[in-house]
């Protein structure tokens, strides 16, 4: 297969679905990733990770799990909407690439980039045979409830290389490590349970055709 993972940001694919992308690399299957927003915000667009440290990072956090970074005009981060622009270029990726399964954002995401990524995801992979969505931060509440009905399930020592994958945003790594250890790694091992393991990559199907692991 020829998969494709798409984040808002600059961190969100190894959040959501980094370990995945590498287990099913080493089965043979080919990996490419795209990052739709910058990663710097606040009111004069001067915090978080500058746009080439954020390059650098990715590149290396993108090498490690073996998944080939595809470049892409960055919009404003905080600024996503659904777009024509940012639709096809993501089209032409999947043209151009073979694209037959797509990761991306969950629908009921709160935070607007994650949101309207997906939005634009719904459109351009429209034809593709398997659509899966990830979280990546926990940017939800009690109307809208991420619920997996996929797992990919991982042990401890397995699992223990999403740190050092995430650790590669050394800023956003430091800023964030204490969320995201009770956020995302708590959650993670809770999924573990619920799928028999000891942690788990969760995963809601928008769609699912061909999908051999």
């Amino acid at each position: 297969m020829n998969i494709l993972a798409v984040g808002a940001h600059w961190d969100d694919i190894e959040l959501g679905c980094g370990l995945t992308l590498k287990k099913l690399n080493k089965k043979g299957h080919k990996i490419f990733s795209a990052v739709i927003c910058s990663s710097q915000y606040g009111p004069n667009e001067n915090e978080g990770m500058k746009e080439s440290e954020a390059l650098k990072s990715g590149l290396k956090s993108f090498s490690s799990i073996c998944a080939t970074y595809v470049p892409t005009e960055k919009e404003p981060n905080s600024k996503l909407s659904y777009n024509k622009k940012s639709m096809q270029i993501l089209e032409k990726i999947t043209r151009e690439k073979k694209i037959d399964t797509v990761f991306t954002h969950w629908f009921g995401d709160l935070n607007t980039d994650h949101k309207a990524t997906w939005d634009l995801s719904r459109t351009a992979f429209r034809n593709i045979k398997n659509f899966f969505m990830y979280q990546s931060n926990s940017y939800g509440d009690n109307v809208n409830i991420f619920q997996p009905n996929f797992y990919s399930t991982f042990n401890k020592k397995e699992y223990s290389f999403k740190e050092k994958l995430l650790s590669n945003y050394k800023i956003e790594w430091e800023r964030r490590k204490c969320r995201w250890s009770r956020e995302i790694f708590d959650r993670e091992r809770y999924w573990g349970h619920i799928a028999g393991s000891e942690y788990a990559e969760g995963f809601q199907i928008g769609k699912l055709v061909d999908f051999f692991v």
